[in-house]
């Protein structure tokens, strides 16, 4: 997956002033390296064999599992923490993940953040404090985000939030945070959850250093 980042290619849909790229394939996220673009998503299927293990961890929230290392090995620093094993599969695409998005921030490590989630912290609308953040939901409901950008933004849409597009689950986002200049980042926040919704396994990827685990 790595071999898509050694060049640019073509967007393959553009959201409103072009700030936004879609696509149905891994290159898509290069789009974020583009200085107009504040979000990248990758539209994909997760692969039916992942399903019941995400479900089990999910079921096991609340627990947050982090590490910093290369790609090849972040993975299984987390594995002592997890509540219980992962699927094979679902690890795999966690390490090819994780060297994408090393490969596009230019690192030679990364922060990895694996979480049951079961509750709604996060769902006022923000800007992270980031310069780039990879997203994916493996189970539940996907992050919610705005046709906006910057933090003045998301102080203007918690008060009066509008109507919010959500991610599906397993697809991959990029999305650049103020980090990377004032009234730049993509606003978002977790989804609001009901009593009955069930609870959210996310993958949180960062630039190491820039969060504390």
């Amino acid at each position: 997956m790595a071999l898509f980042c050694e060049a640019y290619a073509p967007a393959h849909s553009l959201g409103q002033d072009a700030w936004s790229v879609f696509g149905t394939g891994p290159e898509a996220l290069l789009q974020i390296l583009r200085p107009e673009v504040h979000l990248a998503v990758w539209h994909r299927s997760l692969p039916r064999s992942i399903a019941p293990g995400c479900a089990r961890l999910a079921a096991a929230a609340p627990f947050r599992a982090t590490a910093i290392g290369p790609p090849d090995a972040v993975v299984e620093a987390i594995l002592a923490d997890l509540p219980c094993a992962a699927p094979l599969d679902l690890l795999l695409d966690l390490q090819d993940l994780a060297a994408c998005f090393a490969a596009i921030i230019g690192r030679d490590t990364v922060q990895l953040r694996l979480s049951g989630v079961d509750n709604d912290s996060c769902r006022r609308f923000h800007a992270d404090a980031v310069g780039l953040r990879l997203l994916c939901t493996y189970r539940g409901a996907g992050t919610e985000w705005l046709p906006l950008a910057g933090a003045e933004a998301a102080r203007d849409a918690a008060a009066a939030p509008p109507r919010a597009n959500r991610l599906p689950a397993g697809s991959v986002a990029l999305l650049k945070g103020e980090a990377k200049g004032a009234g730049r980042g993509c606003v978002h926040r977790s989804p609001p959850r009901g009593a009955r919704d069930p609870a959210r396994l996310l993958l949180t990827l960062d630039e190491p250093g820039r969060i504390p685990l």
